[in-house]
């Protein structure tokens, strides 16, 4: 019974591992050699009758069993080197972190910044590309079809590595405010491109098809919940209070204590979410690029990340909109209260309307932090004080035309500031 369990299992993996004429020529002719072994009509009964070809001969069997067991143990190294590549490399992806908190490094611009540098630098000419192999691919189509295997296994991996990110983020909490943290990228996006650029690299060398195809649109649902997850789930819940003010509550307000406003470390959090979505947005963009030089040109015009990079430049979106009506609700009280003052009663002019005091004492909180927070991404913080201004003027004059009948006294000191004080 056992003879032919064995019998069997030696033809099922005869069957597996028999390849076609053309890639065996292939192998052949790429990678010459002269054992016997890595014929392709190997017959184990004649090696053995080669090597053993008198009983006097049985007397070297030790040399000639440990010299296979040697090629085995290397083959063995070379496949354990291989098998731990592909499992460590989400460690090192973790690894990979983004040189300062501002400026994070882009994974598809690094090999290539990195030559160009050298190259100045040295004056050495710049690599030429490697001839085309006319055998490149015969033999990796032949394990076309079960790449799936990959593909699934890069599927659970970047599920896991999300649920990481997620534990992190709950455990760490956002950046700290008033540091160097505040408002800079969050460092497990980089780590996701990292593991992207492992990922692509070595899909790429086993096959540039449909494969690469697969892989994409596992890279395109995990952009996606990167962005749900990490990035627009982590946003702080906006929440306002601006009923029943009067001027003489605006007169007792002391650093906006009345007000629901989001505190320093939820303004430094959405900072850091923009900036974080801002770089998402450009290294996504690369990502596309490098994918369609990967891939086979008959597939390129599948690659196709612009549902992604849109996901990004909403959350952007949104975290301005977050800070505008934040700074927006914290003013809207003092409007409120400066339409329902008498100012048709108003005989002496003061030094500055608790109106006027409130809302400067509002954008002075505000603004100089989320300035300092996208100092990385300055364009975003000129949106933001265009949005804001665009918000909050039209609403200004709004509540001016509300105030009516106004005196001359009355009209001069709703509008007036308090001096500048000299310096």
């Amino acid at each position: 019974m056992m003879e032919d369990e064995e019998l069997e299992f030696v033809e099922d993996l005869e069957a597996i591992l028999h390849l076609t004429p053309e890639v065996q020529l292939a192998i052949e002719q790429v990678f010459p050699s002269q054992d016997p072994l890595d014929r392709a009509d190997f017959n184990a009964v004649e090696y053995i009758n080669t090597l053993f070809p008198t009983e006097q001969s049985l007397a070297n069997i030790d040399e000639v069993v440990n010299n296979i067991r040697l090629k085995i143990r290397r083959l063995d190294d070379n496949i354990r080197t291989v098998v731990r590549g592909q499992t460590n490399v989400g460690q090192d992806g973790r690894q990979k972190k983004p040189e300062t908190p501002l400026e994070p490094t882009n994974p598809f611009l690094e090999d290539e910044d990195n030559v160009s540098e050298k190259d100045e630098d040295l004056d050495r000419p710049k690599k030429t590309k490697a001839p085309d192999n006319p055998f490149h691919g015969i033999v990796s189509k032949c394990f076309e079809p079960h790449l799936y295997v990959y593909i699934e296994s890069q599927d659970k991996n970047l599920g896991e590595l999300i649920d990481r990110f997620v534990a992190d983020f709950r455990a760490q909490g956002p950046p700290k405010s008033g540091t160097d943290e505040g408002g800079a990228v969050l460092p497990s996006c980089a780590d996701l491109f990292v593991y992207y650029k492992k990922c692509m690299v070595q899909c790429s060398q086993l096959s540039t098809g449909e494969p690469m195809i697969a892989l994409t649109t596992i890279f395109q649902k995990y952009l996606r919940e990167y962005a749900w997850k990490i990035l627009s789930g982590n946003l702080p819940k906006t929440s306002t209070n601006s009923g029943g003010l009067t001027i003489s509550s605006l007169l007792k307000e002391k650093e906006g204590s009345e007000v629901a406003k989001f505190t320093m470390e939820e303004l430094c959090l959405i900072c850091s979410i923009l900036s974080t979505a801002e770089y998402c947005l450009a290294t996504t963009q690369q990502l596309e690029e490098k994918l369609k030089e990967k891939v086979d040109k008959t597939l390129m015009e599948r690659i196709n990340l612009t549902g992604e990079m849109d996901t990004f430049s909403t959350v952007i979106s949104n975290s301005i909109q977050l800070l505008v009506q934040d700074l927006d609700a914290a003013c809207d009280p003092a409007l409120t209260a400066m339409s329902k003052m008498p100012w048709q009663s108003v005989e002496h002019v003061g030094d500055q309307s608790p109106y006027v005091t409130s809302v400067i004492m509002h954008i002075k909180q505000n603004v100089p932090i989320i300035r300092d927070n996208l100092a990385s991404t300055r364009k975003y913080f000129t949106q933001f004080c265009i949005k804001f201004t665009n918000s909050f003027i039209p609403k200004f004059i709004n509540h001016l035309f509300r105030c009516k009948p106004i005196s001359m006294v009355g009209a001069e000191w709703s509008v007036k500031p308090r001096p500048a004080t000299p310096k």
